[in-house]
């Protein structure tokens, strides 16, 4: 039985083009149970590094395998904490933080500050010398916030203003019934004091936190309180490093005089692992293997596959052909490579990124292509490779996605980007590799390939362009607002702004909206495409109702939805 089954999948094989069945065939592996998710710092992403470089050796390259250091995993070594006479239990009662300090404090006063926020007029920190602050995880949803920018609101900003206004230590306040789980926190490796995680039920006895809550929400002013507990705190964690890997392969171009100006592709090769970290799947998607075909099994198979099409038609430019990790941690790996790269920066001319680009929509194929840092007349001439019947999305600066293309960029070097679009299994267990589209990807990468060749055939490579690099963060840099919880589709629609997906218990999904629907409207204002929906939103409040137009299979429907805050 089991020759019989080898047997058809041979056949299958070998009747799709050598193309197709090649990616098909790297992308099983890349998203196999074997890999696990391929998670930063995990056997399964360096299993797949060697994958990957053994596929350039059979090539005749020499890929180059480059480290960094990353901290992977936080254990306590000693705790204990008592909290108004009362012992806690760890992992119960309360836990650690990953970035948190280490600390030895005796009878440390508890001070309730709300959200630990200090922006403008709102101001609920005063004087914590000497004290532990005990702030809100998570905003209320109140209006009072409505016109906070959402880098002043972010937790490491009211960390830190707690810390600025004389914290000693800061108790998190979670909205469930258990502490957040200790490990490796985004951003920093370790703060200056301890951060502790506990349920609103641990500080039951001396904060009756529903109702501050509810009176912050109702009027919209600060609400401290001095709870007279005090904490006895004495905390050791340790954190074990791991060295991640980027794998970079060089490919000479044909023309010696042009050795020095090299067009780089790259894709990132790290995804969740067993999603304990940014699983969309919510706490039924940690433990589980989230495969990663689509992010970004599928950018690192096109990549390779670029690689064994130059190989045959040598473009006149050398081919840098680079796998990051550490890109769902925050673009770690590009921005580690950019700082120490395997060639001199300098010498990189071009940025071509790939990262989701497996799952064009068959009814509708469409790819975005980004230009970060590319002039607009570059972003135009890419157009006009685009094969027949694939529609082209572009843009640049703001809509680019946020990508390994970025450290680039940065750097100075104009870049592309390329990307199919969300989709519902998007950082969920279900981005298996039997839900690519390989027939799609192939015609991506056609694409790619031409835009690719045209970069290192051409006279001149397409110079930096500051204007289109700039890239403004719409939850940074307008007012922090509200949300309607959708996940978006970036490809161009006459139509109207058409929707991948509803957060779970989002205001969208509230009022009815599904994946596929298009916006049309939000209250009196048009909406055509993702600034008009974001423009419709600014300015608004939490707890707001407007009232939402949609498209859903040709007929327009409405609904009104109550906002909530970012």
């Amino acid at each position: 039985m089991r020759a019989l089954l080898l047997s058809g999948l041979t056949l299958c094989l070998a009747a799709e083009p050598p193309a197709v069945a090649r990616m098909r065939q790297d992308l099983t592996v890349l998203a196999s149970p074997a890999l696990a998710g391929r998670g930063n710092g995990d056997p399964g992403l360096e299993r797949a590094v060697a994958y990957v470089a053994r596929a350039y050796r059979k090539l005749g390259l020499r890929p180059k395998v480059q480290r960094y250091a990353w901290i992977a995993r936080v254990k306590r070594t000693e705790a204990a904490a008592v909290l108004g006479g009362r012992p806690l239990t760890w992992g119960r009662d309360v836990e650690a933080l990953g970035y948190s300090a280490g600390a030895d404090l005796k009878a440390l006063p508890l001070r309730f500050v709300g959200c630990g926020l200090r922006a403008g007029a709102y101001d609920d920190l005063g004087d914590l010398k000497g004290r532990a602050a005990v702030i809100f995880r998570r905003l209320p949803e109140a209006a009072a916030f409505a016109q906070v920018k959402r880098a002043e609101t972010a937790l490491l900003s009211r960390i830190r203003a707690c810390e600025a206004a004389g914290a000693a230590a800061i108790l998190l306040v979670e909205e469930g019934d258990a502490p957040r789980t200790l490990g490796r926190e985004e951003g920093p490796t370790e703060l200056h004091l301890p951060i502790l995680s506990l349920p609103a039920r641990t500080l039951a006895p001396w904060l009756d936190l529903p109702a501050l809550r509810a009176r912050l929400v109702e009027t919209g002013l600060p609400q401290t309180s001095e709870p007279g507990a005090t904490l006895d705190l004495k905390l050791a964690l340790a954190r074990e490093e791991v060295q991640l890997p980027n794998l970079a392969v060089l490919l000479p171009g044909r023309n010696p005089k042009l050795r020095d100006q090299i067009i780089a592709v790259g894709a990132h090769l790290d995804h969740l692992g067993h999603g304990e970290r940014h699983s969309a799947a919510g706490e039924a998607g940690r433990g589980q293997i989230h495969p990663g075909a689509d992010d970004n099994g599928s950018g690192s198979v096109m990549t390779l596959e670029l690689a064994r099409r130059f190989k045959r038609q040598r473009p006149a430019r050398p081919i840098l052909f680079l796998h990051f990790s550490g890109e769902e941690e925050g673009l770690l790996g590009s921005a580690a490579w950019t700082r120490n790269p395997t060639v001199p920066l300098a010498q990189i001319k071009f940025m071509v990124n790939l990262d989701m680009v497996g799952r064009l929509d068959k009814a509708r194929p469409t790819l975005l292509m980004g230009g970060l840092g590319a002039p607009k007349a570059a972003l135009e001439r890419a157009r006009t490779f685009a094969p027949e019947g694939l529609a082209l999305g572009t843009d640049v600066g703001a809509a680019v996605g946020g990508s390994d293309h970025m450290s680039f960029s940065a750097s100075k070097i104009p870049t592309f980007f390329f990307f199919s679009g969300l989709h519902q299994d998007y950082h969920k267990p279900t981005d298996t590799a039997d839900r690519i589209d390989y027939d799609g990807m192939a015609r991506v990468e056609a694409m790619v390939a031409r835009v690719v060749q045209d970069l290192a055939d051409s006279a001149e490579v397409p110079a930096f362009d500051p204007e289109t690099a700039k890239v403004q963060s719409a939850r940074d840099a307008s007012p922090m607002g509200v949300s309607l919880g959708i996940l978006p589709d970036f490809t161009e629609n006459k139509a109207g702004f058409r929707i991948t997906d509803t957060s779970r218990g989002s205001a969208a999904e509230a009022a009815g909206l599904k994946g596929g629907d298009i916006i049309i409207r939000i209250g009196d204002a048009p909406v055509k495409g993702i600034y008009d929906y974001m423009a419709a939103l600014t300015g608004r409040k939490p707890g707001d109702k407007v009232l939402i137009r949609w498209l859903r299979d040709g007929v327009e429907m409405q609904a009104e939805a109550t906002l909530k805050g970012r």
